[in-house]
């Protein structure tokens, strides 16, 4: 062997096994860190107990990772990472050639040597994706100067990023192509490229070299591949110790996550409280304490800033970023992890280990002492935008309802405000206390069938109309479960209410982090359902069918009474609306000829439920109406503000509901002035959304943006029924006016 074999053979091979043992390394204590996690049965894939089976992880591994699905919502950076992601795959062969070439500089993979078709099929991959390599290089490099924080600030998706790890990345990238080129190009100068007409950028290259002496050639590939091997080994531990360590594990993180997505219903395990031990924890107060899947969600954040852009807490000047409370918690498990792995918090000699004491929630705004600060722990609407925009499947909502859990449960650390709802729930079965005798009032004057005194049994109707605490409560919610119920009725649909025996849902209790309280109410509920002779189903076979006006109630219904033995069919009262009238059992009874509407998508209908169509296509059988979209719609809407409980708690900083209505009123009237001179409708299907952007109407009409009765909000069925109805008076809804109950102040 001469010199330049044996040079090549054994730095080639001492580049290679460092980078192998510091990465090995990296990999074992990443290993035994998530071993230090909790366990979590249901995401291990399987048979039954609701786990997901192998069929569909392996689908999901296809959809997600090698179709790049998620990642292709946003074009651009999509396909450039498309691109690269493509281009990784395929060189790896390029990897594998260069280990070869250690031992024999005119190695070629097994079964692909020359003359062969598929050879030369492999060789124009490798270059081809090697120039996509090279374009996505450029985009992103153009894209992280087009919205560079240094001067977009919040508004840029990387603000709060380590943006030096990209660059390094971006080098790295180009410094495996250039290399790699190089080396191929010396081989096809020397003749011993294994498909010389396939790798036709190689071929290129090699045209240019092919006029030096071979001595010179082959000093030249031999530092290409000592380059290349050198910047694949550095490549490699730098990704094991940054952000893109997303590239190893992405496989795990999918496989474990929640499908289709971590939306929807909650996960929790019940609370047993008479058998609760001292050491018993509820919620997540320490890093540890997280289940398995939390630790992998910190591995694969690349902090794109998706999450972070579509957030309406950070869109509204607030301090919450989802980016940045999983970056923020994934440093906490960097700094911990040495210690947790040494004995962790029991070991004497951490005792005065300052990181190991940090509170991961404070307690109040500011605190020092505190990896998430307290506004943004009690800043999140758990509108799961986050979620929904996420191209590496972390559960942001899991997360911070874990840890509202720890602090409304074992701290008794929340917004004081929301004590008033809790005790409510708690004392009267509704948020506002109004309390049971209250829960007809809605109907007065109407003939709406009561379970226990119209109805002996469910088994009797074709529906449960599920009214709601603000459906019952709230008034200018009343006017939506009218407009519900007797556009039910006209239909002609069999259907009868609790009355007195509806009690809240347990939601509001839920998200705040109150998870005992929230099991108590869905325990009674279910009680309640069996006492008026509900079918109660199975998984595979749904039960009673259920309608209801809020998305919160059909999501808690739906999703997450199923832990409680309750599988209900649960229908938005958009939904059997828009069959109605498909049916031909609700026709129109007056246009609304130039009146101009927009529909706010409410998050736990949209995002959480998928239920999008439904609302627009009752909007869209009114005769004469026109329906315009906002920007922000569909699975990209945005959130009105009042979801998370964050109804029943003071906001701080821009008022969500007024970013939200200010688009919609510019969306309409971007679109003209009005030609009938009907006011525009904001039209919505939440009771919350309705009485947050109502809110917002009427603030814009007190600081003179709008004219009054320029625009108002209703629900879709308040505007059916306007059309709808025979006898339904057109104007109503225009003078809507606050008028809430409010929960009592909290001492």
């Amino acid at each position: 062997m001469d010199t330049i074999g044996i040079i090549r053979l054994v730095v080639g091979l001492a580049l290679f096994a460092a980078a192998f043992a510091v990465a090995g390394r990296r990999v074992k204590y990443l290993v035994d860190l998530v071993g230090l996690a909790q366990p979590m049965p249901s995401r291990i894939p399987g048979e039954g107990d609701g786990r997901p089976t192998f069929g569909h992880v392996l689908r999901y591994q296809v959809q997600h990772i090698l179709a790049q699905q998620k990642l292709l919502k946003w074009t651009t950076p999509g396909v450039l990472h498309a691109f690269i992601f493509w281009a990784f795959i395929v060189h790896q062969t390029l990897t594998l050639e260069a280990l070869g070439e250690v031992f024999d500089a005119e190695f070629h993979i097994p079964f692909f040597g020359p003359g062969h078709w598929w050879t030369e099929l492999l060789g124009f991959m490798q270059d081809f994706v090697g120039l996509l390599v090279l374009v996505a290089v450029v985009g992103f490099a153009l894209i992280r100067f087009s919205q560079a924080p240094s001067r977009d600030g919040r508004e840029s998706r990387f603000a709060g990023s380590n943006l030096d790890q990209g660059w390094y990345t971006l080098f790295f990238e180009f410094g495996l192509l250039y290399s790699v080129l190089i080396l191929r190009g010396v081989r096809a100068a020397e003749g011993t490229l294994p498909y010389p007409d396939g790798a036709f950028v190689s071929s290129f290259v090699g045209g240019r070299l092919e006029s030096l002496p071979h001595e010179t050639l082959e000093v030249i590939g031999l530092v290409a591949l000592l380059v290349h091997i050198a910047v694949f080994g550095g490549f490699l531990v730098f990704t094991l110790y940054s952000k893109h360590l997303h590239v190893l594990a992405i496989a795990p993180q999918v496989a474990f996550s929640r499908t289709p997505k971590a939306l929807g219903k909650l996960e929790a395990e019940r609370i047993d409280v008479e058998n609760m031990g001292e050491d018993d924890i509820l919620g997540v107060g320490q890093i540890e304490q997280f289940g398995f899947k939390r630790f992998l969600d910190y591995y694969s954040c690349t902090e794109c800033g998706r999450c972070q852009s579509q957030c309406p807490a950070w869109n509204t000047a607030k301090p919450l970023s989802p980016k940045l409370l999983i970056m923020d918690l994934r440093d906490h498990l960097w700094e911990t992890g040495p210690y947790l792995l040494d004995g962790g918090r029991e070991n004497e000699k951490h005792a005065d280990v300052d990181v190991l004491g940090m509170m991961l929630v404070g307690d109040e705004p500011g605190q020092a002492d505190a990896v998430i600060d307290f506004d943004v722990l009690w800043s999140c609407t758990t509108c799961g935008a986050c979620v929904e925009e996420c191209p590496v499947d972390i559960e942001h909502v899991d997360q911070i309802i874990d840890l509202r859990r720890y602090k409304a449960q074992m701290e008794s650390s929340f917004p004081q405000e929301a004590g008033a709802m809790l005790r409510n729930i708690e004392n009267s079965g509704d948020p506002w206390g109004a309390g049971a005798m209250k829960r007809l009032e809605w109907a007065q004057g109407m003939e709406i069938p009561v379970l226990g005194q119209d109805v002996e049994s469910i088994a009797e109707v074709d529906y449960l109309f599920w009214v709601g605490c603000a459906g019952a409560f709230e008034d200018r919610a009343k006017k939506t479960t009218v407009s519900t119920a007797q556009l039910l009725q006209a239909a002609g649909v069999s259907f009868a209410v609790l009355g007195e025996g509806e009690a809240c849902t347990g939601d509001p209790a839920r998200r705040l982090g109150m998870e005992y309280l929230f099991q108590m109410m869905a325990d009674m509920n279910v009680e309640t359902f069996k006492e008026a002779g509900a079918d109660l189903g199975s998984p595979e076979q749904k039960g009673t069918r259920i309608i209801t006006a809020c998305p919160h109630c059909l999501n808690t219904l739906k999703n997450e009474y199923p832990d409680f033995g309750a599988h209900f069919e649960v229908i938005h009262h958009s939904e059997i609306l828009a069959q109605l009238i498909v049916d031909g059992k609700l026709s129109p009874q007056r246009s609304s000829e130039g009146q101009r509407v927009t529909f706010h998508d409410p998050c736990y209908l949209g995002r959480h439920n998928e239920i999008y169509d439904e609302p627009r296509s009752l909007l869209s059988s009114v005769e004469g109406m026109e329906t315009i979209e906002m920007q922000r719609s569909r699975n990209q809407g945005f959130c009105c503000g009042a979801g998370g409980a964050k109804f029943f708690m003071e906001e701080v900083g821009e008022r969500v509901n007024l970013n939200r209505i200010d688009e919609a009123i510019e969306t309409l009237q971007g679109a003209g002035p009005s030609t009938n001179g009907t006011a525009d409708v904001v039209a919505v299907a939440c009771p919350f959304c309705k009485n947050m952007l109502d809110d917002g109407t009427n603030d814009r009409v007190s600081d003179g943006s709008i004219a009054e009765g320029s625009v108002q909000v209703l629900d879709v069925s308040q505007v059916l029924a306007m059309n709808f109805l025979p006898d339904a008076d057109p104007g109503d809804g225009a003078d809507e006016a606050a008028g809430a109950p409010e929960p009592e102040p909290a001492h």
